[in-house]
């Protein structure tokens, strides 16, 4: 255990969609904590532009999260910075489609699921082994106040989320004996490119969700990124199968 438990000197950390939103807010937020990092992402030129911003170690590794070979390069890249392989962050993932569940053709079922869910899981797998065998580490999974509740016109989204929560706890209970801490995180409207084409296009769904949040206001990655940080640090060292709502108390206003 570090002198200071919020630092995370000479710890290697995973970031799943670390190209833009919340990943990159963790990335930067995770580096600043004197983390090295492994850089995970479709957009190669976004990857680059962000690493060099940093001022710790870097590797990235551009691919599909759902696809084992883009996480054996990402362990592969984290043992070239040879650090200990610490923490993954699991933040990749999509929301391109939108209409009722009756209507959903079972493709954008499958490329959701794909990307939201296998591809956490494929990199809890691969990683959760190595940090096995180095005697523990930390693994924070992006779930989302959708798993918890029935917003429409979402469904595989919100099934996917839902299921990131019950993933959370198993891998909580399976690697707890190893050292291995699992949590998720489960934000509310947080303000991103993805997030933001959406409330562009819809001025009354962000007015809707600015009036069903008891502080006024969507949040902004960065007050994501900092409650996933913590979970990375010794400070969160008996926290583990918990699902962290991080909403601005959207939730607790029904």
């Amino acid at each position: 255990m570090l002198d200071n438990p919020y630092r995370l000197d000479d710890r290697t950390i995973i970031v799943t969609g670390a190209s833009r939103g919340i990943g990159a807010a963790v990335a930067r937020t995770a580096a600043r904590q004197g983390a090295n990092l492994v850089l995970v992402a479709r957009s190669k030129s976004a990857l680059e532009s962000l690493a060099d911003e940093l001022p710790t170690t870097i590797r990235i590794v551009d691919g599909d999260v759902s696809d084992t070979e883009t996480a054996e390069r990402a362990l592969d890249a984290a043992e070239e910075i040879g650090s200990r392989v610490w923490g993954l962050v699991n933040n990749a993932g999509i929301n391109p489609y939108y209409g009722p569940i009756v209507e959903t053709p079972l493709h954008e079922w499958d490329d959701v699921l794909r990307v939201n869910l296998l591809g956490a899981a494929v990199f809890a797998r691969a990683v959760g082994r190595v940090m096995i065998e180095h005697g523990g580490g930390r693994i924070v999974n992006l779930g989302s106040i959708a798993g918890l509740t029935g917003l429409p016109n979402i469904g595989p989204y919100n099934a996917s989320k839902a299921a990131i929560d019950a993933l959370t706890r198993t891998l909580a209970v399976e690697l707890g004996p190893s050292g291995v801490l699992v949590n998720s995180i489960a934000p509310g409207t947080i303000r991103s490119e993805m997030v933001d084409g959406l409330l562009t296009a819809n001025p009354a769904l962000a007015e809707r969700l600015v009036a069903k949040a008891p502080i006024g206001r969507v949040g902004d990655c960065q007050e994501a990124a900092e409650p996933i940080v913590f979970l990375l640090t010794d400070a969160a060292s008996f926290i583990t199968g918990h699902v962290l709502v991080v909403d601005g108390g959207r939730l607790a206003a029904g």
